[in-house]
């Protein structure tokens, strides 16, 4: 009998030492930093990430509505590293260089410089001032993400609304101030944006103009439990419940007379013997086709965003997650650009729809925007082997386009080790807009399904 005692005793032992071998690696997370001091005021560090796609996308149709042959490949969104020095609570050093986006298609296959900015600390934590190459944006949370800590699979495309414009992957040049004041966060910024657009007198459609101006943005918000960690740019969009995190947030960009404003036919300019001839024969609709342009007008960049973010722990162990946040944009009027992540369509350019081909889509616009998403973390034990099921949606309402759109996401996360080793599976709606009796209208919707493997340390 007291072999069995003994038993009893040995296998309670070892649950009680699993049990500690479990909580301490539930604490120890892989993190490349080494200190510099004793009292660990001055530390140095390196942050890698990779993150591997493997798609299957429904392409958009040609321009006649004829449908085309799917694509399924394997790129990289995203591969990254990150190196950071904390001197004496005096100063911050952060440099990026990675490549986003690589498929089979890609030319470019060099590195690119993300960020380089250096900090000084005027007063820790209330009041920081920053210089260069950074991702202290303005407008809304989104625009602040951290690309290692999203519920869904990736941003959306509308967090960057002049992505590849007048910044290079979401960053500017420029000076920038942030701090924490109570419970209030806040980040401004004045950046001098990338030169793109045109310099011409007219231009059929808004688009962006060369101009030297400096912009504005900034973004606050109040948190009502628990701090965002801002050593670095980024605000998590999925913190696993591991703060009690309930912030309401507003932002916004200015950049003063940056567009050139859609313009007119001028049919004045029409040569007067033609001009006579064609009203002559009823061809008065063909004047246009003579006529130059009247001079655009010059217009503002304005965009603004309100939203709300929480994240929370539960009584069972699992984590509510959710985000809702409204985007007002102004690039003047009827202004309207498509993108498509990584598209690797081999259509020509002739062939297809005013939103692009492949995955191409209308992803920002003068207009309106509403985004929501909602995880919930299933119960278990620490961060090890959780899952988490997920879903978005997004209104879009642009003036250049006849009907508004609602799309939607959904998926899951396999959390193999918190956001350290991470799986996530989405399936993506996308509306397709056909032009039909001078109407921008949808048509139908196609989709794309994404898994996404992601490690970082």
């Amino acid at each position: 009998m007291h072999y069995i005692y003994k038993a009893i005793l040995l296998l309670i032992l070892l649950n009680f030492s699993c049990s500690n071998l479990w909580a301490q690696e539930e604490q120890v997370k892989p993190n490349l930093r080494w200190y510099l001091s004793e009292d660990k005021t001055s530390y140095a560090g390196i942050v890698a990430v990779n993150q591997i796609w493997t798609r299957y996308i429904q392409n958009n149709p040609d321009q006649n509505g004829v449908a085309q042959y799917p694509d399924y490949d394997l790129g990289i969104r995203r591969s990254r590293l990150i190196f950071y020095t904390y001197l004496m609570d005096k100063v911050f050093i952060y440099t990026q260089i990675g490549y986003d986006g690589l498929t089979y298609l890609s030319k470019n296959k060099g590195l690119n410089l993300l960020n380089a900015q250096t900090e000084y600390i005027l007063a820790k934590d209330k009041l920081h001032l920053g210089f260069g190459l950074t991702t202290w944006n303005g407008v809304s949370r989104y625009n602040n993400a951290k690309l290692l800590e999203f519920l869904v699979v990736d941003n959306p495309g509308f967090a960057y609304p002049v992505g590849g414009t007048f910044d290079f992957a979401g960053r500017q040049l420029g000076i920038y101030a942030k701090g924490t004041l109570d419970k209030l966060h806040y980040r401004v910024s004045v950046v001098k944006p990338f030169e793109t657009g045109i310099n011409e007198l007219s231009t059929p459609v808004t688009t962006e103009r060369i101009n030297e101006n400096l912009a504005f943005k900034g973004y606050f918000s109040w948190q009502f439990f628990d701090r965002d960690i801002t050593l670095f740019p980024y605000m998590t969009m999925n913190n696993l419940g591991r703060q009690k995190l309930v912030n309401i947030g507003a932002g916004f960009y200015y950049h003063p007379e940056a567009m050139l404003v859609e313009a007119e036919k001028d049919l004045s300019t029409v040569d007067p013997i033609l001009a006579a001839t064609l009203i002559a024969a009823g061809s008065e609709h063909l004047l246009p086709q003579f006529a130059d342009y009247f001079p655009s007008q010059i217009s503002d960049v304005f965009l603004a965003a309100v939203d709300v973010f929480v994240d929370v722990p539960l009584n069972n162990s699992g984590a509510f997650t959710s985000y809702l946040g409204y985007y007002y944009n102004f690039f003047g009027p009827d202004y309207l650009r498509a993108m498509g992540k990584m598209n690797v369509s081999k259509m020509a350019a002739n062939l297809a729809l005013p939103q692009g081909h492949g995955n191409s889509e209308w992803e920002i616009g003068t207009g309106h925007i509403v985004r929501g998403e909602f995880g919930y973390m299933l119960p278990g034990n620490g961060f090890h082997n959780r899952i988490q099921p997920f879903a978005a949606f997004t209104w879009k309402n642009f003036d250049a386009l006849d009907q508004a759109s609602l799309q939607y996401d959904a998926g899951m996360n396999w959390l193999m080790y918190g956001h350290n080793m991470k799986w996530t599976l989405q399936y993506s709606s996308r509306p397709i807009y056909m032009l039909s009796e001078n109407q921008n209208r949808i048509s139908e919707y196609k989709g794309q399904v994404i898994l996404q493997t992601q490690i970082y340390f």
